[in-house]
């Protein structure tokens, strides 16, 4: 009787069981940096949409306070009746009746600068959560200054135009910036 046995040692298996370990380090080196490197164009799409939504909100509201009070029928800066010119808000911010946390009962877009990261205790993340919460681990900071100076105005007319600026900080550490410009119209 001839007994021949089939099989592995445990030496051999042992041997294959490091190969294996050896291949799967090398090709998880390899192709784990490129996953990581697919997030970033996914997080951009995500941050330029939510920046868009963002963006609309804020210019779908008057240039001033003056603006709204008036129902757009008298703009800031504006002569009316030959000789009075109605004035324009003169900073930048919340309006008396308005508040941080209700961003949906802003009347004109500089009331949105209170989310601009200047302020004292402001967090993207925070501020965002006003807006949605469809977006965890992104933050926004939305900045408002006059831009007359990009319109061709002089330094006594400061009422051309503000310029809006919407930033979108992602979940791994990026960020994007669109702007706009609101005239005084």
């Amino acid at each position: 009787m001839n007994y021949r046995q089939r099989g592995f040692t445990l030496i051999e298996i042992v041997v294959g069981i490091v190969v294996l370990a050896v291949a799967m380090t090398i090709v998880t080196s390899i192709f784990l940096p490129q996953a990581n490197k697919m997030t970033g164009p996914m997080y951009q799409i995500k941050a330029t949409a939510l920046g868009k939504s963002i963006m609309n909100q804020v210019l779908i509201r008057y240039y001033d306070d003056v603006n709204a009070r008036a129902n757009g029928s008298i703009r800031c800066g504006q002569v009316i009746a030959g000789s009075v010119t109605v004035s324009c808000s003169a900073s930048l911010g919340l309006d008396v009746v308005e508040t941080k946390a209700s961003p949906n009962g802003f009347n004109d877009v500089d009331d949105y600068h209170i989310y601009c990261d200047d302020q004292t205790g402001y967090d993207p993340k925070v501020a965002l959560g006003l807006f949605t919460s469809e977006y965890p681990g992104y933050g926004v900071r939305i900045c408002a200054s006059l831009a007359a100076d990009k319109f061709g105005g002089s330094s006594g007319e400061n009422h051309v135009a503000k310029r809006i600026s919407v930033t979108i900080f992602m979940p791994n550490n990026e960020a994007i910036t669109l702007t706009s410009f609101k005239g005084n119209y």
